[in-house]
């Protein structure tokens, strides 16, 4: 992909900021609960906080979705491919930025592809290391704890889920769409 030479690096993550995983995730615990609970319900970070559920169930969850449902996963919103090479094409160099266990790798690829999302490098975080130790300009996250350890000058976006709403942050958006007129 041609582009102005990157003087920025953008890192995106993942879950819930371009892939929107709750979704899927809602739907097989339904099926498995018997239960109808839906994305906006997800009221807390940690959804054992909300469900009957133990981290290792959560994380269980999480991998079935991803090596299962992955097709069924939708982006955050239409159009993000276009979206992100148009970022691109004004200097920003794209990293996707993202927390996981390792059986999931694959079908992350995989989701990237099939989606056509360009990125320049592909991260996968498997221990604790702080995202913000990470080499980045912005990062865009749903997850408050990845925010609050950037320091300026690096910038923190919030990306608005249901699970961050009670969390003050001064920057915030709900697209990418949005994040492509700030960098305006």
């Amino acid at each position: 992909m041609s582009a102005v030479r990157a003087t920025k690096t953008l890192s995106i993550d993942f879950d819930s900021v371009l892939a929107d995983t709750m979704i899927v995730w809602t739907k097989e615990y339904n099926k498995l609960k018997h239960t109808n609970v839906t994305k906006s319900e997800i009221t807390y970070w940690n959804i054992g906080m909300i469900l009957p559920l133990s981290a290792d169930e959560i994380s269980t969850m999480f991998n079935y979705v991803w090596q299962y449902c992955w097709r069924d996963i939708p982006p955050s919103e239409a159009g993000q491919s276009e979206i992100i090479k148009r970022i691109r094409r004004r200097g920003y160099r794209i990293s996707i930025l993202t927390k996981r266990e390792r059986p999931t790798v694959a079908y992350v690829a995989k989701w990237l592809d099939y989606h056509e999302i360009y990125s320049d490098d592909l991260i996968f975080i498997y221990d604790n290391t702080p995202k913000a130790e990470y080499a980045f300009d912005i990062l865009i996250d749903d997850a408050p704890s990845n925010l609050v350890d950037i320091n300026p000058p690096k910038i923190g976006i919030l990306f608005n889920q249901p699970w961050n709403k009670d969390f003050n942050w001064p920057l915030r958006v709900n697209t990418l769409r949005e994040v492509e007129q700030l960098l305006l």
